[in-house]
Parts: structure tokens; sequence; C-alpha cells
């Protein structure tokens, strides 16, 4: 009897393992595509690899995969190069005296060429709805929401590779369609003579010294010059096999989707922080731009201290770097009023950026004297 006892509890044991889920294996993070926004009714699952977006994986309820997604733009190769230039100017407060040392030539301090490899275009954006049925939903694909029929969309940019012969700022200025990829001035130096000095000289960085020769304070300009990289010259809509539904110019990134009163809206960003809103058809009426502003100012000064206010309790980081990108103040935003410390920076321009967790929401130069 207590053999047969035994038999019977392990058969009961071999049935248990038997009847346990499968593991399930995919990389990355899951979203949804929520059932009203396909095709058929029904949610699908997307896992998106976080450290590299460079594709997706769509899945069904039951965990199969339906459609994948690898990105081509990936890994191309290109150049760039940056040069640092100066020259000496008499900060004297006579006009005549700029003038002549704008005229002057500037020497070359640094010049390096770097060997670069593009990154990924992918993009994702945040769902809100006035019924809160999609309220600050993330997303990277959907299938009905740009038009009606079945094919899952995405959003990437759609980058040029631009040649390293050519200066950068020439190019943005004769490719620019509306908003621009370089970030916008919005802090003075403080000082009129100072302001005159570096605007007439085109002048980024500056910095003070004592000429034994002269017998007199003089001041030593800085600018940078780059030549080739990266333009984005707007946002793609785009089928998993590669066809472009839709071309949004001059902008960035997509934000966020809003539907209201029946109606979706698309808010799109250029790096200058310029916004373009986007009304979505139904059907296949395709995408109508309603309204595109100009950049706005979101920094201010207040004695030593950069200023700026947050609506968003999100998770937001005000990052600030120098020119060539090296990181100098890193601060997690707050709602409400929030305060960085300018104490102990060299004087000069620096861009500073609004994150919304890992995107960028807002852009501008600034600059310390």
């Amino acid at each position: 009897m207590k053999k047969i006892i035994s038999v019977l509890l392990l058969a009961a044991t071999c049935h248990g393992v038997n009847a346990q889920e499968p593991v399930l294996s995919f990389d990355g993070e899951l979203y949804f595509i929520p059932g009203s926004m396909t095709k058929g009714g029904e949610a699908f699952m997307v896992s998106v690899n976080m450290s590299d977006n460079k594709g997706f994986t769509i899945y069904d309820g039951d965990f199969n995969v339906v459609g994948e997604f690898a990105d081509p733009t990936v890994g191309q190769h290109y150049q760039q190069r940056r040069v640092i230039l100066s020259r000496v100017v008499d900060p004297g407060t006579s006009s005549d005296s700029r003038t002549r040392a704008a005229t002057d030539d500037w020497t070359v301090e640094n010049d390096q060429t770097f060997d670069c490899t593009t990154s990924s275009t992918l993009a994702g954006f945040e769902m809100y709805s006035d019924n809160n049925n999609y309220h600050s939903r993330y997303l990277y694909v959907t299938q009905t929401l740009f038009d009606d029929d079945e094919d899952f969309e995405y959003v990437r940019t759609r980058q040029t590779i631009v040649p390293i012969s050519i200066n950068y700022s020439d190019y943005v200025k004769e490719h620019s369609t509306g908003t621009s990829n370089e970030p916008i001035y919005s802090i003075s130096y403080g000082d009129a003579t100072l302001d005159s000095i570096m605007q007439a000289n085109g002048a980024y960085e500056y910095q003070y010294f004592w000429d034994s020769e002269r017998g007199k304070q003089m001041l030593r300009l800085y600018k940078y010059e780059t030549y080739g990289g990266i333009y984005t010259e707007g946002i793609e809509i785009v089928t998993l096999d590669g066809t472009v539904k839709a071309f949004l110019p001059g902008i960035t990134y997509l934000s966020s989707a809003y539907y209201f009163r029946g109606k979706c809206y698309v808010q799109g960003y250029g790096n200058d922080n310029s916004s373009v809103l986007y009304l979505l058809g139904n059907g296949t009426t395709g995408i109508k731009e309603v309204r595109r502003a100009k950049a706005d100012i979101f920094v201010s000064r207040v004695g030593n201290d950069l200023v700026f206010d947050s609506d968003s309790d999100g998770k937001q980081t005000l990052v600030m770097s120098t020119m060539d990108g090296r990181v100098v103040r890193s601060l997690p935003a707050k709602q409400g009023s929030n305060h960085l410390s300018l104490s102990e920076l060299h004087g000069g321009v620096y861009i500073v950026t609004l994150y919304q967790q890992s995107r960028p929401m807002k852009s501008a130069k600034i600059i310390v004297r």
C-alpha cells in the first residue's frame, strides 16, 4: 500500500510541473497598443529595448510575435570637425576700438575631427484623452492613431548626414523649415559693453587677462565652428516595412497626442522649443498643421541662479552643458520654481536642456558672465 501511495504522489507532482505557464522571454520594456487604437479592437503589447532603442517586437494576447522592427538607420558612419578659435580684444568703451578689434584674424586654438556613427531615430510619445482613457500613456507603436488601416506605424526622426566639408551652422540656416536645430539665446551677459563685444565678434566665451606689454586688462574671446554632423529635417510616420506615410517638417520630436472633443491633435517641437500642433484627420484624410509657434524663453536669471518654472510633476531633469557637450550641472526638477546655481562656472555660453525622463523637452543657450 505504501508503494502505491508513493507512485500516486509522484504522478501528482509531475502533473503540477507540467501545468505551469511557460516562462516568457523578451528584450526591453513593455508598452501597450490600446485596443481602442487597433483595427480589431484588441490590445497588443510592444517590447522596446530602452538601452539602445534599436527596435521593438509586437505581441498578441498570448505573447505570440505578430510584428518586428529593427532600425536600419543605426550605425552609419560620419565625421564631425570642431574648431576652437580665439582673438584678443581691447575691452575699451569706445565703439571704434571694438570695431577695429572685430577685424583682426582669429587664431585656431584647437582643431579636431571625430569619427561617429548614427544612433537610433526611434521615438515614443505620450497619449492623453479628455475622458482619461489614455491619460499619460506612453506609446511607441500604434495602428489606427494616424490612419484607419491595419498597418502598424511608428515615429522616427528623418536625419541627414552633413558632409564634413560644410559648416553646420550654414547648413542649418539654409535648410531650416520653421524651427532651428540650434538652441536659442535666452540670457545676456548683463553688461552692455561686453554684450556688444561678444555679439560683434560672434563669440561664445570670454576671459579677461592682464597684458603687461599694453599695461592694461584685455579680453580674449572664443568661438566654435562645427563642420559636418547630423541634421534633423523632421518627423516621419512609418510602417514596419519602411513605407513613409507622412512627413512633418521642421520638428525634431513629438511630445504628446491629445484626444479632445472628438478630435486628435499631435504636438511637436524643434530643438529651439518652437512648437507645431497638428490635427489628425479621420480615415485617410491626413495630417494638417494648425499652429506653429516661435520658441518661448523658459529660463530666467535671478542673482547667481538660473530659475525655471515646471508645470509637470513627472520625472524632469535640467541639464546644463558646455558647447562641446560636457555636462557641468544637473538638477532633478520639481513642480513649481526650480533654482540652478551658476557659481564657479567660467564665463561663456552654455546649453540648458529640460528632459522629461530621457526625452528633451526644451532647450536654450544661456550666457554666463
